[in-house]
């Protein structure tokens, strides 16, 4: 009896899993990069980059689907959320790979069209600043899971050349579960129009 009740809960979690992660984040690609200027709270610019695919390659066999993910953030001021400067690696959130093909069928549209929501997990790539969560660990172990992040890209512009008007926002949290929302504190975010850059969503 505890077997079939905890294959059901698996199965539940599971299908729980593929629906938000579908929410979020839809067949589709996106890349590029660019800086965001000083703001309020932030005495430099983040500069960033990220590539992001999530669909299966065509045909009449295509493989599997798989989810890619790479992401390079640094903040080179000192900030009000975590003080110096630092600078992370995102990647993609390990999860079993029958839903990881469910997830990246390459038929729908991003979200919004031009939106693009993506999770992951982050490790730093600098010295870990005053602010920093001594739970994340600052690479990635066989015991430990990775802390997450959450992205948010806006192609407002719809094409190739560089354009103050796309949008990028990261929000680091020291939640390890793979949910459709960041759980435990969010430590660090911010937003706001590039400076400089280019952003694709498609």
């Amino acid at each position: 009896m505890k077997i079939g009740v905890s294959r059901s809960i698996r199965r539940f979690f599971s299908l729980a899993v593929v629906g938000v992660l579908i929410a979020l984040v839809s067949a589709c690609t996106g890349r590029g990069g660019g800086q965001l200027p000083p703001d309020t709270g932030f005495t430099g610019q983040a500069a960033f980059g990220f590539d992001f695919s999530c669909q299966d390659s065509g045909g009449l066999n295509p493989p599997t689907g798989k989810l890619q993910i790479e992401l390079a953030y640094a903040d080179r001021g000192t900030s009000l959320w975590l003080g110096a400067p630092f600078s992370i690696h995102g990647i993609v959130d390990q999860i079993d790979p029958v839903l990881e093909s469910a997830i990246c069928i390459g038929q729908n549209p991003p979200p919004g069209g031009n939106e693009l929501i993506f999770l992951g997990r982050y490790y730093l790539t600098s010295s870990a600043p005053a602010g920093f969560p001594s739970t994340c660990p600052t690479r990635q172990t066989a015991t430990k899971p990775l802390c997450r992040f959450e992205v948010i890209v806006r192609d407002n512009d719809g094409n190739l050349a560089p354009s103050p008007g796309d949008y990028f926002k990261i929000t680091l949290s020291t939640g390890t579960a793979v949910t459709s929302k960041l759980e435990g504190t969010l430590f660090y975010t911010r937003g706001g129009f590039l400076s400089a850059g280019n952003l694709t969503v498609n």
